[in-house]
Formats: C-alpha cells, sequence, structure tokens
C-alpha cells in the first residue's frame, strides 16, 4: 500500500489536515521551542502525526495510545504526543473512545464513516476496503485486537532480546478485518491480520492470533478453511492464454492477487499462540499440528528401488504451509528470529524464511539420493580397490563380470589379492605350459629307465611300450611288468590268461649253479614255476 502525499509546505505543522493553515511557530523563551496550538488542533498536534494516527487505527481498527507510540514514534520517552493527536482528531470527530483494556489503557478507534474514510485517503483505499469502526469493542477490553496489534509490532518493531533481529516493513503493509468468501458465497474466511512483504519474499501471509480460548478443533478447522478458499480458481486475465482451452485459462485466485510465489503449495498461514504458560502453549501448537495434518501435511511420494530404504518426498500442491510461534516469542526475538515451528518439520525453532522452506521436498529427496549414490560409488571404489589384481594392477569397475573362458561362457570374480581375468589367462596358460613341461620331463625320464630294463616278453620291445602312444607309461615300469602295456592290453581284450613264463629245464637250473644266466626273465620264470608247476598247467 501506498500513502497518499500530502500537500507540501514550509513544514508539517503548517498543513493542518483539513485544509487550514495554522500559525507559523514562535520560541515561548530562550532554549525552548514551543509551537502555537491553533484554534482546529487545540492539543497542538502536528498533520503529520495526525495522519499516522489515521493510518494506523485504519489498519488495526482499535488501539491504545501506547501502542501507537511504540508502532509510530517508538524513540519517543511517552506517548503525550499520541494523546495530544489522539484527542484533536477526536473533536472533529475522526476517533473516539470508548473503553479501557483489563490493564486500564484507554482504546481509541476510528469514528463513524467520516473517520474511516479519513483513514482510507492516508493509506489510499477506497472506503469499502475499510471494514468497520470497530465500534464498542473497547468495552469488553478488546483483548483479541489488543493481541493481533502486539503481533503486528513484534512484526514491525522487530525484538526486544540484545541482539534480536530488526523488524520488517510497516503498518501499512498490513491488513485487518479482511473477509474472503469461500465458495458457494455462504461462509467466509476471515485471517486475523494479511501481511504483504514482498521485498523479503514473502508475497502474503495470513496470520491467526490464539489467544488460549478456543478448542484446538475449532483452530484446525480454519487451516481446513483456508485450503478450502485457497483452492479456488478464476479465470486469469493473462492475454497470452486468451486463445487456450477454458479449463488453461483458470489460476487461483491469490496467485493473481498476489503474484511472485516462488515456493510450493499454497500462501502460508502463522499461528501466533499466547494466553497461556510455556508448557500449555507448546502442547496447543502440536494439538493444533495433529488435529490439521489434513491440510498441511501434503501427500508422500516415493520411487521403489533397492538403495533408497523407501525414502521419498512430500508434494505440497494442494497443501497450506503453517508456521507457529508464541506472542512471547515473537516479541522477544522477532520475526526473523528462531521463533517459528514450521509443522512437519522437527521441533526446531527457525527464522522466518527458513520456516517458510517446505521439509522433505523432492529436492531435499533428490539431494539425499545423490549422497547414497555417492556414498555407495565410494563404497565401491574402496572394494574395487581391494579388488586390485595381484599381477597388474588394474583396479576393477564391477566386483563381477561375464568373460568368455576357452570353455565358453563363465562368470569371472575378482576375489581380494587374486587376478583380473586376462592375467588370470596368463597364468593358467603358464601353469599349463609348466605342467606340459614337467609331465615331458617324467615322460622322457620313464622312457629313459624303462628302455634299461629287461623288454616286452611277447614283442621284445621296450617294456614302456611305443613312444607317443594313448598307452605308453609315464612311469618307470614296476619290476614284476613282464609285457609292454599295448601287448598286455591285447592279452586282456583276446581274453587269454595271465603270462606265465616257460619253466626252467634241468640243463638251465643246472647251469644256473654254476653262474647266473643271462635270461633277463630268469627270477620270473623260476617264481613262475613254483606258483605254477608245469604238471598243473594247461597244454
Amino acid at each position: 500500500m501506498s500513502t497518499p502525499q500530502r500537500p507540501t509546505g514550509p513544514d508539517d505543522h503548517d498543513y493542518d489536515g483539513q485544509g487550514d493553515a495554522v500559525e507559523p511557530t514562535q520560541p515561548s523563551r530562550p532554549g525552548r521551542t514551543a509551537y502555537r496550538r491553533g484554534a482546529a488542533w487545540p492539543n497542538g498536534s502536528t498533520a503529520r502525526l495526525r495522519a499516522d494516527v489515521l493510518g494506523a487505527l485504519g489498519v488495526l481498527k482499535v488501539a491504545t495510545a501506547d501502542q501507537l507510540q511504540r508502532l509510530l514514534r517508538p524513540g519517543a520517552a511517552s506517548n503525550t504526543v499520541i494523546r495530544q493527536a489522539l484527542r484533536d482528531l477526536a473533536g472533529h470527530g475522526l476517533v473516539a473512545s470508548d473503553g479501557n483494556t483489563r490493564t486500564g489503557h484507554k482504546t481509541w478507534r476510528l469514528e463513524g464513516t467520516a473517520g474511516l474514510e479519513a483513514a482510507g485517503q492516508v493509506l489510499g483505499l477506497p472506503r469499502s476496503d475499510m471494514g468497520g469502526a470497530a465500534r464498542g469493542a473497547g468495552r469488553s477490553g478488546a483483548q483479541h485486537a489488543m493481541a493481533v496489534n502486539e503481533t503486528v509490532l513484534a512484526f514491525v518493531l522487530g525484538g526486544t532480546a540484545p541482539g534480536a533481529p530488526g523488524g520488517v516493513g510497516t503498518v501499512e503493509d498490513w491488513a485487518t478485518e479482511v473477509e474472503f468468501p469461500l465458495p458457494g458465497g455462504k461462509r467466509k474466511v476471515r485471517p486475523d491480520a494479511v501481511w504483504q512483504a514482498p521485498e523479503i519474499g514473502v508475497p502474503v501471509l495470513m496470520v491467526e492470533v490464539d489467544r488460549s480460548t478456543m478448542a484446538p478443533e475449532r483452530v484446525a478447522a480454519k487451516f481446513t478453511a483456508y485450503r478450502e478458499l485457497f483452492r479456488t480458481k478464476v479465470k486469469t486475465t493473462d492475454p497470452a492464454l486468451a486463445d487456450e482451452d477454458p479449463a488453461d485459462r483458470m489460476v487461483h485466485w491469490w496467485r493473481r492477487t498476489w503474484p511472485g510465489h516462488t515456493r510450493p503449495g499454497y500462501p502460508p498461514v502463522a499461528l501466533v499462540v499466547t494466553g497461556a504458560g510455556p508448557v500449555a502453549l507448546a502442547n496447543r501448537q502440536q494439538a493444533v499440528a495433529d488435529l490439521a495434518r489434513d491440510a498441511w501435511g501434503g501427500s508422500w511420494w516415493t520411487i521403489t528401488r533397492h538403495d533408497n530404504d523407501g525414502d521419498g518426498w512430500r508434494e505440497y500442491d494442494d497443501a497450506v504451509p503453517v508456521i507457529a510461534t508464541t506472542l512471547e516469542l515473537l516479541a522477544e526475538h522477532g520475526p526473523l528470529g528462531p521463533v517459528w515451528w514450521r509443522y512437519g518439520r522437527d521441533g526446531a525453532r527457525y527464522s522466518l524464511l527458513d520456516a517458510l522452506e517446505s521439509p522433505d521436498t523432492r529436492a531435499a529427496y533428490d539431494e539425499r539420493q545423490e549422497a547414497r549414490e555417492k556414498k555407495a560409488r565410494q563404497e565401491h571404489r574402496e572394494l574395487m580397490r581391494t579388488l586390485a589384481c595381484a599381477d597388474c594392477g588394474d583396479v576393477p569397475k564391477q566386483e563381477s563380470t561375464l568373460e568368455y573362458g576357452p570353455q565358453g561362457r563363465q562368470e569371472w570374480t575378482r576375489r581380494p589379492g587374486g587376478r583380473c581375468w586376462s592375467c588370470h589367462e596368463k597364468h593358467h596358460e603358464q601353469r599349463e605350459q609348466e605342467g606340459e613341461a614337467k609331465a615331458q620331463a617324467r615322460l622322457e625320464a620313464a622312457r629313459t629307465a624303462n628302455a634299461q630294463l629287461r623288454p616286452c616278453w611277447t614283442c621284445r620291445g621296450s617294456i614302456g611300450g611305443e613312444e607317443g602312444s594313448f598307452l605308453e607309461l609315464k612311469e618307470k615300469a614296476g619290476p614284476d611288468r613282464l609285457e609292454c602295456p599295448q601287448c598286455d592290453s591285447k592279452r586282456s581284450m583276446n581274453q587269454r590268461g595271465p603270462l606265465v613264463l616257460p619253466a626252467p629245464t634241468r640243463r638251465e637250473l643246472l647251469a644256473a649253479r654254476l653262474s647266473a644266466p643271462a635270461d633277463p626273465w630268469w627270477k620270473d620264470r623260476v617264481r613262475h614255476a613254483e606258483l605254477y608247476p608245469v604238471k598243473d598247467r594247461t597244454p
């Protein structure tokens, strides 16, 4: 909202708000300046101060002089000048007082149509947007209005604690007594206050002040009503969409009213609770959150995958962001201090802008998923380093790969201290070559040894068999072998009995007594003669 420009003059005291000039100031005595009080404004108030008071009452509807002083002249030592302005305005029928607060402070309000129109001129608003004059509100102490005023003061002035952040904006950024009809026109949503601060990224904030006199169920029902209100769509006036289908030309009315929203979900709502002790207020905020979860909770989404442990995110397209605090915390630390609890987040307190950021969004899930994948990649790299090839040092990209080996397709799995597939093949070939060389050496040694033994009884060849044949002996023949492998195999295939050597003759036996026989099979012939007597042999 913009404040209409006042007519310019020598200084603020030369304009009385009604177009009448007053006498210039004159010193009353040396060292002190006083202002001559005109007949129209006998209490000596200035035009600027009266305009500020009218504008503040146009927003707040009912307030005390102390509240107006803290809001309009926070550096003043007392509210004397505010009371002077109020009395001057009352003398012209623009403001009135009809009661006191419970602490004895007089309450002031705009009086009738004249007061509303005068405040509207200051605020630059038509009479239709000024609401009512809050007549009679002060008779009961205006407790709720006082709590709303203190909330506005905390936003505008900032916190009172040492080092607390300052306030945001002015009272003209606020509106009270605003009504929004719900679809159907029979019901309305009426926020306690509406705040606009697009300069800090808050196009609009609905404020509900709860003095702990209403059942939590009724407070929670307000957020459901807000969601119903924010769901309402109207036809867009964007000329770029003029040729689109009627359904595509519908937009949420609040986006057209307060453009500039960048956060997911509907416009946020702030719940400010007071009227009880810290524990009771904390329990009340939690109770309202539990009862209104459907309005602010959003919908849960996830992607089924093995590496996210069921993690997911929330979509807030049809959700009302709700932040909550106590009036005491707000007054102490201001709206930019760590006083806000965002429904759906942990119990920590955040500054206003941080609290308005929705929790568990898709972007937050993507960050967590990227962190999980990064951790998995790191763990995989560390595992792969343990699987480095013992020969060439190659680090695999995968723990297990399919390779084509000498016997067709097979799975090759790396092991700590093992080899890669190429080095494994080379090692296998090397071992085979070494094995073949050792086998050939054993075979050559066997051939040499068998060549020195007695020959085969049947074929008179080497007792080890034909060189290079499948049946050739790979080791030195035993002392009992009489035939080479080929002759022995033929005997078995022809189903002939075991080989029995001819028994020694008498002459050979007599010759053997004189000298060792030259017959290499002599001992076997003698033994066979003992085992197989001649008389028992089959002819």
